[in-house]
């Protein structure tokens, strides 16, 4: 699997039921087939957690977990508020991860609206710096898979 061999990071992109979470969830498999360790978690989750790790006085532990993980899946990045003690947060996972562990993060904004998402614009350009570089693009277009249009 070359995202992990490179340690890439891939960014996939596009609507409601296009079928990134499905493709996601088929290369964690992949990944666990050759014995790599994968974490799967929605963005929101990933926040609240961290955050009560922080409360809880095991942050340090929290995020060196999520550092060592071979693969890790951020979706529905996007659909939060980043005020500034989520961004510190969301900053210190991927900047853990870059360039060592593959990082596959799924949203239904394009890239180019990511910057918007961020409480604070110094985060914006250090997390969205490591994200995006060398990260292959995947963008779905297409209709939501999950509707019954009577086919």
């Amino acid at each position: 699997m070359h995202l992990l061999e490179a340690v890439n990071n891939l960014l996939m992109t596009g609507g409601a039921g296009a079928g990134k979470t499905h493709i996601a969830c088929a290369l964690c498999i992949t990944a666990m087939h050759q014995n790599r360790t994968v974490k799967y978690i929605r963005a929101n989750t990933l926040l609240k957690e961290s955050d009560h790790a922080r409360q809880e006085g095991n942050y340090f532990e929290y995020s060196n977990e999520m550092a060592a993980y071979d693969l890790m899946v951020i979706d529905d990045f996007g659909l939060m508020d980043l005020d500034i003690e989520k961004c510190r947060d969301l900053f210190e996972i991927i900047e853990s991860r870059d360039c060592r562990k593959a990082t596959i993060i799924i949203s239904q904004i394009p890239v180019s609206g990511w910057y918007q998402l961020f409480g604070d614009s110094t985060y914006a350009d250090a997390c969205l710096s490591r994200m995006t570089s060398k990260a292959y693009r995947l963008e779905f277009p297409g209709r939501d898979r999950r509707v019954n249009n009577g086919n």
